[in-house]
């Protein structure tokens, strides 16, 4: 039987004295869905919209990575001066495929800017930077700390998606983002929140797996395999 493939969104950086253009993303999220069960397919940034189908109707799942700020244009702002770098030719490129794996209700989970990315392509919007705009003092950013380290707990509601594969109602994840989710897009419902009532969690309620994650437990499933069931479980979706 064929294990079922997994689109992972990857992005654009230039290196080198060649200054020449990668396509990239972390391995964790590779070697997690390869543990999982699943065949892990990297979707370059492209600029023609017309390739998104040709790679929508290749996999069977999708996963929206991490990475840099979101335009705060795509949510009606003008950037301020926390938010120093994005890249608006990826927002729009996975935006259409989002949007394309939500019409054909294939199983997604968005993490940390997939999550926000989610919020965003369903009409919602963001805190540009926690620290100015939402509570003074709150530090979501442990760029210091090692990736695998956990940095701070949050809650889940019990009758959601994600308590039903953590089977916890507080647990401790790693952080690294200063935005957060503020306006919630549309068929979006809340299923996890920080001490501090930062949205750490969302899904679709009309969708059978549409869920994002704020943190990154890509990192944390080689140390702690609970965040496996994560990707095990959009895994058994995508396989039907």
């Amino acid at each position: 039987m064929r294990k079922p493939i997994i689109g992972i969104t990857t992005f654009c950086k230039r290196e080198n004295k060649l200054n020449k253009v990668y396509n990239k993303v972390s391995y964790n999220y590779i070697i997690s869905v390869i543990n999982a069960g699943g065949v892990p397919v990297l979707i370059p940034l492209l600029e023609d919209k017309a390739e998104v189908k040709t790679y929508i109707e290749m996999i069977d799942g999708l996963i929206l990575t991490g990475g840099e700020d979101i335009c705060p244009h795509r949510y009606g702002e003008y950037p301020i001066n926390q938010v120093t770098k994005f890249d608006s030719k990826r927002d729009e490129w996975e935006i259409e495929l989002f949007r394309e794996a939500y019409q054909r209700q294939m199983p997604i989970l968005g993490i940390c800017r997939g999550m926000q990315l989610m919020n965003i392509a369903q009409g919602g919007s963001l805190y540009q930077d926690i620290i100015e705009e939402y509570q003074d003092g709150v530090c979501h950013l442990s760029c210091s700390t090692d990736v695998c380290e956990l940095y701070h707990s949050i809650s889940i509601k019990k009758n959601s998606k994600l308590f039903s594969i953590l089977k916890r109602e507080e647990i401790e994840v790693n952080s690294y983002h200063h935005q957060a989710v503020k306006k919630l897009g549309r068929e979006l419902i809340v299923t996890a929140k920080s001490e501090e009532g930062i949205i750490e969690g969302v899904e679709s309620e009309s969708r059978g797996f549409v869920v994002g994650v704020q943190w990154h437990p890509e990192d944390l499933t080689l140390r702690y395999p609970s965040f496996l069931e994560l990707f095990k479980t959009l895994i058994k979706i995508a396989k039907g």
